[in-house]
């Protein structure tokens, strides 16, 4: 029966949806009804609170409104009163003394009054002077006096310190018939015998609106003269920036023509990029509110009056309107809602100005009833706290459930762990040093999701680190056969000495891994990184490295385990080779002690020295002519006996393009070839080699025919094909052919016969005869010697080898395929 199928009986739906009820349900009901409760009270406490705090607003208003109207009468003081003080002071003074006076209060004046920009005095005689700030220099003044001449007069101009009065620069400059009288501030204020504003102007650096106030008098000698200052509008229009009302009030000043004199903003209100008097208009496309204030001021008069601004106001129905309409429309939208707008004019002795503030009757409700607003966030905040008392009813009956699904996770990826552990560890070939036990990695590699995992293990020597197996899960294969020296990897040497599990984010940007990166994992790119040292007795002898894994913080104790297997691994790798016979290892002559490739030169040499060769046989050498480690190959007879040899190791040198279509040229080929055959039996013959034999364009070299393993067999045979391959590559005349040569080996099992009646010949079948001649034929192109996987096994710890990859063999399937690259 299918697992979906399965009715738990235990579980009863009404139950079910009682406890849903019971968890959800009534803290949900609960906070409704609290929130019904609370925000009705709230709210008809704060529409009661608002309906009176809106009578409080006109007080408040005029309150602001007549703060501002103070804070103006105080900024236009100094052309007021203080010129009043000074015509005052310049007209009870002797004539002589005028001059210097009015420089004296000039310069206390700038100095004192950020307003005032500049400082004028003319009289009837055409006599003028002037103080002034200098832009950019805010301790300098400039003073200009006209005297004139014949020639149209001149202007001296000198720069002054404030603090220490000393004249910095002097220079003089033509007037040009200049004539204080012809200017307006001077004969307007003459004309009216009495304090006179001008327009606003715009000030010569361009930062902003200034206004002229003239005073006429007379001085001692009944002369007219006129006292003059400017005031800049720019810090006025600053004071009316720093009001802060509300976000969207709005302070302007406005003549009795609806010219803007300041605003915060005041250039937006202009239709032009350049200030001109006529420009500087109300203009309802701009800023319909403001316009809207005005009308209602002007019908009105001043007071505090509310307005509406509808969203869609009528647009009129000329082209130009329409093309503009867009613009007013979403203008329109901004500012749509009730304002109230506060007006009052300044005393006509003083400016005939108007100070008009805007307030969106929103902001300006809402700043005020702030206290009705908290009441209200208090309120809300009760319905919060039930809220989460409800939420913490619910969560807390959905924990334990959220904490069994953790705890059931948690108990998977252990039994996970644990069966990954259990199944390598019950893994006969895990434990067995003859076996490559790929398990290894490979269980590993898909426990932790990793890129890549691979087990290295240190040389004898502890100079050089060699890898044992690398599986790599993207591609689900398996390689090996890399070897990097402690010259090339010093910072990793000294890392895995240690003995420390260590965790690298990027190994390209660690100098302890920076090397390994760029040998060995750059190929594959990647790059995080778990070293696990896999320790023995004696410290580290060797390292599991993980790559690329998600899990790269939460896996230490998983790839210990591991370590751990793979020491022991290491250690019964070490009790074999130490049980193996001393006669395999060292050999004693003389009193002396040789180790195994010590004695196999030697002897070999001396045994080959009084060889003869058997002429009845087509062999190089012949089979078991020459015999190792007390093998006796004469206990085979030549009746027909077949015998199966568990680890021959065999070699193919497979030639080719040794014939020509140039007769020539073949014929010079024969002696070299001749010389390359003697050459390589005196090799076969220097490694005590079972036998050579040439056939076709094949050479076939054996060792370990017996029914014990050799273990030294594979080695001879591959000391050997390195000699050979250095032999073929002196000798072949290149020259003459395009000849090209390959040597594959192959360890495996084999069986093997004599055959015929009188010149009896010995053969040997099995898949290592098919997998060396496949080897040598997949490597001529490049005259190297390609080993199998099994080769590789056997000869690891005595070669040096790089791999080329993984390929598809008939009747085999995916292997892996390396190349020798030289002795150790």
């Amino acid at each position: 029966m299918p697992a979906g199928e399965i009715v738990d009986p235990t579980k009863n739906p009404v139950n079910r949806l009682w406890r849903f009820f019971l968890r959800i349900g009534i803290p949900v009901l609960g906070v409704i009804l609290v929130s019904f409760v609370v925000v009705g009270v709230t709210l008809h406490s704060y529409h009661t609170t608002k309906a009176g705090i809106s009578k409080l607003s006109h007080v408040i208003l005029r309150t602001e409104q007549s703060r501002i109207s103070e804070e103006i009468l105080s900024y236009l003081n100094p052309a007021t009163k203080g010129g009043g003080l000074a015509v005052d002071m310049l007209s009870h003074i002797p004539s002589e003394y005028k001059w210097g006076m009015f420089y004296s209060y000039a310069m206390s004046s700038l100095h004192r009054t950020k307003q005032a920009e500049s400082f004028y005095l003319a009289d009837s005689d055409g006599r003028f002077n002037m103080v002034e700030r200098v832009p950019d220099h805010p301790d300098q003044v400039r003073v200009i006096t006209l005297e004139p001449d014949q020639k149209g007069g001149r202007f001296l101009e000198e720069y002054h310190i404030f603090d220490s009065k000393k004249v910095i620069k002097t220079r003089y400059m033509p007037a040009n018939a200049y004539d204080p009288r012809l200017r307006a501030w001077y004969h307007t204020a003459v004309e009216n015998n009495k304090l006179t504003w001008s327009s606003p102007v715009l000030m010569p650096t361009k930062k902003g609106l200034a206004v002229t106030a003239s005073i006429p008098f007379v001085d001692k000698d009944g002369k007219k003269n006129v006292f003059a200052m400017n005031i800049s509008l720019q810090e006025l229009t600053k004071f009316l920036a720093s009001i802060k009302l509300s976000n969207n009030a709005r302070i302007i000043i406005i003549d009795n023509t609806g010219h803007i004199i300041a605003s915060p903003n005041l250039l937006t209100y202009f239709v032009g990029n350049e200030w001109n008097p006529q420009d500087s208009k109300i203009n309802p496309a701009v800023n319909p509110v403001i316009a809207r204030a005005y009308d209602q001021f002007q019908i009105q008069g001043s007071g505090i009056h509310s307005f509406k601004m509808e969203k869609k106001p009528d647009l009129g129905q000329g082209q130009d309107q329409k093309k503009n309409s867009k613009n007013i429309i979403d203008k329109q939208k901004q500012v749509a809602g009730n304002y109230i707008c506060v007006t009052s004019r300044l005393p006509d002795s003083i400016q005939k100005w108007v100070i008009m503030i805007v307030i969106p009757e929103k902001d300006f409700s809402g700043f005020v009833a702030s206290g009705a607003k908290q009441n209200l966030l208090f309120s809300l905040l009760v319905v919060a706290l039930a809220a989460s008392m409800a939420g913490l009813l619910i969560y807390q009956g959905h924990r334990m459930d959220k904490l069994g699904l953790r705890f059931q996770h948690i108990q998977n990826v252990v039994e996970q762990e644990s069966d990954a552990i259990e199944m390598v560890a019950s893994t006969p070939e895990v434990f067995d040093p003859r076996n490559e036990a790929l398990i290894l990695t490979e269980k590993l590699c898909k426990l932790v999701s990793a890129h890549r995992v691979s087990i290295w293990h240190f040389s004898t020597d502890h100079k050089s680190l060699i890898c044992n197996d690398i599986y790599d899960r993207t591609e689900d294969n398996h390689a090996g056969g890399y070897e990097y020296s402690i010259s090339e990897l010093p910072n990793f040497f000294e890392l895995l000495d240690a003995g420390e599990t260590v965790v690298v984010d990027n190994a390209e940007h660690d100098q302890r891994t920076a090397a390994l990166y760029r040998l060995f994992m750059s190929s594959v790119s990647t790059r995080s990184l778990m070293i696990t040292p896999v320790l023995g007795k004696n410290g580290t002898i060797g390292a599991i490295l993980v790559e690329d894994t998600p899990y790269l913080y939460n896996i230490n104790h998983i790839t210990k385990i591991f370590a751990g297997l793979v020491t022991m691994r290491f250690v019964a790798a070490q009790v074999e080779f130490d049980q193996i016979g001393k006669h395999q290892r060292l050999h004693y002559e003389n009193g002396k002690v040789f180790s195994q490739k010590e004695f196999l030169k030697k002897t070999v040499k001396d045994d080959l020295e009084n060889t003869e060769k058997d002429i009845n046989h087509d062999y190089l050498i012949d089979p078991g002519q020459f015999s190792k480690n007390k093998i006796d190959f004469g206990q085979f007879d030549k009746q027909g006996e077949q015998t199966i040899y568990p680890a021959v190791a065999m070699m193919d040198i497979s030639f080719s393009g040794f014939l020509s279509s140039d007769i020539q040229h073949t014929v010079e080929l024969i002696k070299p070839v001749k010389n390359l055959v003697i050459v390589l039996e005196q090799i076969a013959q220097k490694y005590g080699i079972f036998y050579v034999r040439i056939m076709g364009g094949h050479l076939i070299a054996v060792t370990g025919c017996s029914k014990e393993p050799d273990i030294t067999a594979p080695i001879r045979l591959a000391q050997a094909a390195i000699d050979m391959r250095e032999a073929c590559l002196e000798i072949i005349p290149h020259k003459y052919t395009s000849s090209t040569f390959g040597i594959g080996i192959d360890v495996g099992p084999a069986i093997g016969s004599w055959f015929g009646k009188d010149a009896k010949t010995f053969a040997l079948w099995g898949p290592v005869v098919g997998m060396s001649s496949l080897m040598a034929q997949m490597a001529k192109d490049d005259a190297t010697i390609q080993v199998t996987q099994e080769a590789y096994a056997a000869l690891r710890n005595d070669f040096l080898f790089r791999s080329r990859g993984n390929f598809f063999i008939p009747d085999m399937g995916v292997a892996d395929i390396f190349i020798l690259a030289g002795r150790r």
